[in-house]
């Protein structure tokens, strides 16, 4: 049930200080999904999956990825998607692919029908789309499906027919949303959600019960039996609630409206350079923090980091001043968010990965 996100960029702009630009994989019980892919992304996947299966033992599987999240169209974010998808195609891909991403609601009106022309910024992702469908970024070009689907937060469009659709859901019992954030260009966060599951059947219990009433019982279904009524709920241990994860994107601090176990937030500038944060609608550590804690996150993991900041120390220092729980991310850690809702920090090593405090 545990959740895990393979982080595979932690710079914000362009690479720096040894670390590459954004791109994470969130692996859930049933598949994962990419949330943001950044120039150089197929060669740090290929690079994290020989070190996952010679210091993990077993290999990320390409063809459980189910969908691409982009949070925005910025091109550290974007910029690799069309080449890892092209290699997929190389490498006899055949299940469907999402490509789901935000943009305006006035575009939504356009696509939808309107006759008002609406403005676009460059980094709009409907610009992209454009680029990629003339680059090949098609099911007939690549050789298996690609729904892509563009929305702001309430409406969704399928971009191969135009029709409004509902956000696409492609893992079964795992929940994703999209929650509006602020920047500079048409921007969200990903939310990814488990189902809770029910509690352990209790068998020990009904050794005296007819197999009609037991299947009836584990159904949920209270029940009638020699004259006494026979509550469902009495016959399993505790339920196992979900887990959750947001992952920001870029964005102004406390600028997302939902709540989550674990927050991943950028965290571009210290505080003391706050006056850029808020001026290009970044955040700063302490600002990732505060939002941390507008979300009600059990845990903050920083990235996305300025390339004037040479480690992440001073960011660490500044955001444990605010939230309790709080981790530095470097390029091709791991996080495993574990059914009991404690976070486990595995940081990248040439001999595999070692647990943080």
């Amino acid at each position: 049930m545990a959740l895990e996100v393979h982080v595979l960029g932690t710079s914000s702009a362009r690479p720096a200080q040894g670390r590459s630009v954004s791109g994470s994989i969130v692996e859930t019980p049933n598949g994962m999904f990419v949330v943001d892919c950044g120039e150089g992304f197929q060669n740090r996947l290929v690079t994290h999956r020989s070190h996952m299966k010679n210091h993990a033992g077993r290999r990320l599987k390409v063809s459980k990825i189910s969908a691409i999240l982009l949070t925005h169209g910025h091109l550290d974010h974007t910029w690799g998607v069309l080449p890892w998808m092209q290699t997929m195609a190389l490498d006899g891909r055949k299940d469907k692919l999402w490509v789901i991403g935000p943009t305006t609601s006035e575009v939504i009106d356009a696509l939808l029908g309107s006759d008002v022309e609406p403005e676009v910024t460059p980094s709009d992702l409907v610009i992209q789309y454009d680029m990629w469908m003339d680059l090949g970024a098609n099911s007939e070009m690549l050789g298996y499906d690609v729904e892509w689907i563009l929305g702001d937060g309430e409406r969704w469009v399928n971009m191969n027919d135009g029709s409004e659709v509902k956000l696409p859901q492609p893992l079964k019992n795992v929940k994703i949303s999209a929650h509006k954030t602020q920047h500079t260009v048409p921007s969200c966060a990903w939310k990814i959600s488990t189902n809770g599951k029910k509690g352990k059947f209790k068998r020990e219990l009904t050794q005296q019960i007819p197999d009609e009433i037991k299947a009836s019982l584990a159904s949920g279904n209270d029940v009638e039996f020699e004259g006494q009524l026979l509550l469902a709920k009495n016959y399993r241990g505790g339920s196992i609630p979900g887990l959750s994860v947001i992952v920001s994107g870029d964005t102004a601090e406390q600028a997302i409206d939902a709540e989550c176990d674990l927050l991943i937030h950028e965290a571009t500038f210290l505080q003391s350079h706050s006056d850029i944060a808020n001026e290009h609608l970044h955040s700063t550590a302490a600002g990732a923090a505060r939002t941390a804690v507008e979300c009600g996150a059990k845990h903050l993991a920083l990235t996305h980091y300025s390339g004037r900041l040479e480690n992440h120390e001073p960011s660490l220092s500044e955001a444990r001043e605010i939230h309790q729980s709080v981790v530095a991310l470097s390029d091709g850690d791991r996080l495993i968010l574990n059914d009991d809702f404690s976070l486990s920090h595995l940081h990248k090593s040439s001999e595999g990965w070692e647990q943080q405090d």
